[in-house]
């Protein structure tokens, strides 16, 4: 009984969370229903009821080998250690929550999952064929990352950097063209979508660390270790991002190490020169004298007559002491 109670609430917590999605889109009808018509099936994404019933979307068992993941899914990186603790509970409970797959368009009897790809490798580990899922129709390209992104969303455990790899793809792939239509996509303001594509610009093993966790660094923190990147190089990025994920640092404390950093680094002053035009009496340009706070000093002159030249040589000559053995 107890069981049965235990998966009738799971059920519920699958169909407010489609109600919660569809709360989401409709604040949004300009953001994340961007492009659709008014017709459009996938427009209507509606809260479900256990049957699938109410707006006729089906619930069907797919193989696993005939369910793929999508292309354009939200969330990149996976937890081996969750995986694990998901398969244990589905080995001893089965597959509480469905999943949401839509029919792919390139072969027949196949599906593209949106949603629930944590649970397909928990069944996968636990040894099932299978996985339950809700089946949604007629979608676009960017429908697929659309819904995906609103289901992590409303899990709260969608990582700064699944969305820098996300919306790198998107962008490369011209689902979208430029960075303001991923924040109409998502509902993120301009300088969060861009400090996330910075992460993209750390190196390789500063982000293959930060793949361990990257549920730990969110985009405040984040957006530090690129700049902290610029002041200490790759090495103390990458020991930087091992004391996150070992300390728990917060990013007040990340950005405190940063600044501390950057006081430590001595600022470049820059130089003033002054350049000082040479004319003929006839307001010909003949050269320039260029001098700098530092001392050095740099005369530009042409002169076509030999003789000026010469006089002009031998000045320099006898103001610096030299003679003809030392040229």
């Amino acid at each position: 009984m107890l069981a049965g109670m235990a998966a009738e609430k799971t059920r519920s917590d699958t169909i407010d969370r489609f109600a919660r999605a569809e709360a989401a889109i409709s604040r949004h009808p300009n953001g994340l229903l961007q492009g659709r018509q008014p017709g459009d099936s996938s427009a209507a994404f509606s809260a479900e009821s256990a049957d699938g019933a109410e707006s006729g979307r089906q619930l069907i068992r797919i193989p696993l080998a005939n369910l793929h993941d999508n292309p354009l899914n939200a969330r990149r990186i996976y937890d081996p250690a969750v995986v694990q603790e998901r398969a244990a509970s589905i080995a001893t409970h089965g597959q509480k929550t469905p999943g949401l797959a839509a029919p792919d368009p390139a072969r027949p009897g196949h599906y593209i999952l949106i949603d629930g790809h944590y649970r397909k490798r928990a069944l996968a580990s636990a040894g099932k064929l299978d996985m339950e899922c809700f089946i949604e129709s007629d979608l676009s390209d960017l429908d697929f990352y659309r819904l995906s992104f609103l289901m992590n969303e409303q899990r709260s455990d969608q990582s700064a950097l699944d969305n820098a790899i996300a919306w790198r793809q998107l962008l490369d792939e011209g689902k979208v063209q430029k960075e303001e239509e991923i924040c109409e996509l998502t509902g993120m303001s301009a300088g969060t979508v861009n400090k996330t594509l910075a992460l993209l610009k750390l190196p390789d093993s500063v982000i293959a660390a930060m793949r361990e966790r990257p549920s730990a660094i969110g985009i405040a923190a984040g957006y530090e270790l690129t700049l902290y990147f610029k002041l200490a190089g790759e090495d103390r990025t990458r020991e930087l991002v091992s004391r996150i994920l070992t300390d728990g640092l917060s990013s007040r404390e990340v950005e405190a190490i940063r600044k501390q950093a950057q006081e430590g680094k001595p600022r470049k002053v820059k130089e003033i020169s002054r350049q000082y035009k040479i004319r003929t009496e006839a307001g010909q340009l003949l050269g320039t004298i260029k001098e700098w706070d530092s001392g050095r000093v740099m005369l530009d002159v042409q002169l076509a007559d030999r003789n000026a030249r010469e006089d002009l040589v031998e000045l320099l000559k006898t103001r610096f002491g030299l003679d003809k053995t030392l040229l």
